[in-house]
């Protein structure tokens, strides 16, 4: 009989168990890569975990949660992450690694460069690519990461052992990692994720603002769901990411308001086949992407 493996982490401190880090927990005590979990949470989102099972320990601190840990996830909201690593910075244990799930990397490099000193090095930025509309701990589901793609976003200060090390953790979780440059990642990521988000709220609300927004909410059919589903996503979470990204976010913006503009102009002409032409693109793109 073959002796059961170690797990490659002893102790596994999220800060930040909602949908996002309460899966992270659920899936590291799944897989088996954790020995423990730990979480700390500002509210009841800690508690709420705790009494979910998705975690061993609810801490009162995040200088309690990564005591003794030897694996530390940041899975905050991005506004949050600078006071964390402030707050966490001289309780690492001296060999502990640090990975975070936001959603934009620029800043959170920067304040983790300006906040762990030395641990800045094993510090490895990523961004697992799963979610849903829903949130807090009640939302969590171990396999949310399964054939998900984690972005894993190393910086120049990185070592080989410690990118793999984290690498190998969202591997564990059931993710597929991709590599990418933490500038690269926020223009990609405006680009199909966040301008996105805020074109979906703002189509959500023309039509709440509209001259039929009760009757909308009775006819509207599988098609308008589909497209807006992500209008129902946390408003402060995503408030948050774009002024975070505003940059790329409005780049974006500015790339979509010219094909807008475009697209005006051909329905005003009445302009049939450059619409078509125009939605050819658009639609040998949406099929590519499977």
């Amino acid at each position: 009989m073959a002796a059961a493996r170690e797990p490659a982490f002893r102790r596994v401190a999220l800060l930040g168990v909602g949908l996002i880090g309460g899966s992270v927990a659920a899936a590291a005590k799944a897989s088996g890569c954790a020995a423990q979990v730990a979480g700390y949470a500002v509210g009841e989102d800690a508690a709420q975990a705790l009494a979910l099972g998705l975690i061993d320990s609810a801490c009162q601190s995040p200088a309690e949660a990564v005591q003794g840990a030897d694996l530390v996830v940041l899975a905050a909201p991005v506004p949050a992450l600078p006071d964390l690593f402030r707050a966490l910075a001289p309780h690492l244990h001296p060999q502990a690694l640090i990975t975070d799930c936001a959603s934009t990397k620029a800043s959170t490099v920067a304040a983790a460069r300006e906040a762990l000193g030395p641990a800045f090095a094993r510090f490895v930025p990523a961004h697992p690519i799963a979610g849903s509309e829903r949130h807090g701990p009640a939302a969590a589901r171990a396999d949310l990461f399964q054939r998900a793609v984690a972005v894993v976003c190393p910086h120049a200060g990185n070592g080989a052992a410690a990118v793999a090390a984290v690498s190998g953790f969202w591997q564990a979780l059931g993710a597929r990692v991709v590599e990418l440059d933490p500038v690269r990642h926020d223009r990609v990521f405006a680009e199909v994720s966040h301008w996105p988000h805020a074109l979906v709220f703002a189509l959500c609300a023309a039509i709440a603002r509209g001259e039929c927004p009760d009757d909308a909410l009775r006819m509207a059919g599988a098609g308008l769901r589909d497209t807006s589903r992500i209008g129902a996503s946390s408003p402060a979470l995503w408030a948050d990411i774009l002024l975070d990204n505003r940059g790329p976010v409005l780049r974006s913006a500015t790339a979509f308001q010219a094909e807008l503009e475009g697209l005006l102009a051909d329905l005003r002409n009445g302009d049939r086949d450059a619409l078509i032409a125009r939605f050819e693109v658009a639609s040998a793109w949406r099929r590519a992407l499977g």
